[in-house]
């Protein structure tokens, strides 16, 4: 798909509306994604202009207005208790996963994650703590094997009972940006909840310099297959 047409559109936007737009990609090859993304970020950030907020400034008194904890927007979501759930068993794994979206009520009380892998019991605690969630997770895996079966199985329901407990996604803010740290490391995730699920990222996960095999007691060669099996499902 060619793209070289949204530079002549919104050239003749600024022109004809008086205003100054700079619009730069970052990344990404997909034209239809470069498209759809550049339309997006221009009416986000025409939003903020007209209602004179920042929605980028995770801090600000806007911010917290609009999408925080206290915010009509947050109380509200937390009120349609979206929820799922799904038990599965195939011949290398057994699992249970269970989402409440329900703000964490009672604390890390509300995340009990038992996979057998010590890093991703880590990985699904820590997403379900950042983003409120109360999970449930067990599995009984072919260990005795490796880790790809569990890991991978895992990542499949997760995702699977998180598109259950979105439903139609009314009412969600579908698109989202933030940072995060972790010891030395700092991520920064754009997320849409649209139905063609893709990843892309540069996190070199399959070749490190120190050539380690594992992330904890999880395989590297795992951690993109996780990422891809949670988006992808």
């Amino acid at each position: 798909m060619k793209t070289q047409f949204v530079e002549t559109f919104f050239t003749n936007v600024a022109q004809s509306s008086g205003m100054d737009i700079s619009l730069v990609k970052v990344r990404g090859d997909n034209g239809h994604h470069v498209v759809e993304s550049a339309f997006k970020a221009f009416s986000r950030a025409l939003r903020n202009l007209i209602d004179g907020t920042d929605t980028n400034n995770y801090t600000s008194d806007e911010f917290e207005k609009m999408w925080g904890e206290k915010s009509v927007s947050y109380t509200a979501g937390l009120e349609l208790c979206r929820e799922g759930k799904l038990e599965r068993s195939t011949k290398e794994t057994s699992i249970l996963v269970h989402v409440l979206m329900n703000g964490l009520l009672k604390g890390s009380d509300s995340v009990q994650v038992d996979t057998g892998i010590k890093t991703m019991d880590e990985f699904v605690a820590i997403l379900a703590k950042e983003a409120k969630m109360s999970v449930e997770v067990k599995c009984n895996g072919d260990l005795y094997v490796d880790d790809h079966h569990t890991s991978e199985d895992v990542s499949i329901a997760l995702g699977q009972v998180l598109n259950t407990a979105f439903g139609t996604k009314a009412g969600l803010n579908r698109m989202w940006c933030a940072t995060g740290t972790y010891g030395d490391a700092e991520v920064e995730v754009t997320m849409d909840l649209s139905n063609r699920p893709c990843i892309t990222h540069n996190l070199s996960l399959s070749s490190n310099p120190n050539d380690e095999e594992y992330a904890g007691d999880l395989s590297i060669e795992m951690l993109d297959h996780v990422l891809e099996s949670l988006v992808m499902n």
